[in-house]
């Protein structure tokens, strides 16, 4: 017996209690809260607060209704929310590493060939015919302006 009228009082100690807050502004600009509506004829500006200290039950079909911004949202919604936000961070932290390894391997490259422009003396580039033909000394700065650039790009 004691058993059951513990389970009873632990029962209804669990319902969802729903209550009715009215706001409202008095004739001197301050605002009142109460669970009665005010009397008529002393308010300026009334709202109806929807206040629920027990979550709204899920409808048959799992979902809630996505139109109304007053109720509130299921933890399954939240979840699914989460991880596609958890999902988007990752795929955001893949790229960055994958656009830092690519300006890395792009900083060693200008960095080999502005040595290569700048250490030698006489450089041989191919024509295009299938031979090779020494660059004269507007080529060569022009390839070391261009590597330096690439390198203050590329190596931050």
């Amino acid at each position: 017996m004691r058993y059951l009228v513990a389970i009873i009082l632990f029962i209804s100690c669990n319902l969802p209690v729903y209550a009715q807050i009215y706001k409202w502004v008095d004739e001197n600009g301050k605002t009142q809260y109460a669970d009665q509506p005010p009397l008529a004829g002393k308010v300026h500006n009334e709202q109806r607060l929807r206040i629920n200290s027990a979550p709204v039950p899920v409808s048959s079909s799992g979902t809630t209704d996505e139109e109304d911004p007053a109720k509130p949202r299921t933890l399954s919604d939240e979840k699914s929310e989460y991880e596609k936000r958890r999902q988007e961070r990752q795929q955001k932290e893949i790229e960055k590493k994958t656009t830092l390894a690519e300006n890395k391997q792009k900083c060693i490259d200008a960095q080999s060939r502005l040595r290569l422009f700048s250490e030698s003396p006489r450089l041989r580039m191919p024509d295009g015919e299938g031979g090779l033909v020494y660059v004269d000394d507007n080529v060569r700065e022009q390839k070391i302006n261009e590597a330096s650039q690439a390198v203050t790009t590329y190596c931050k």
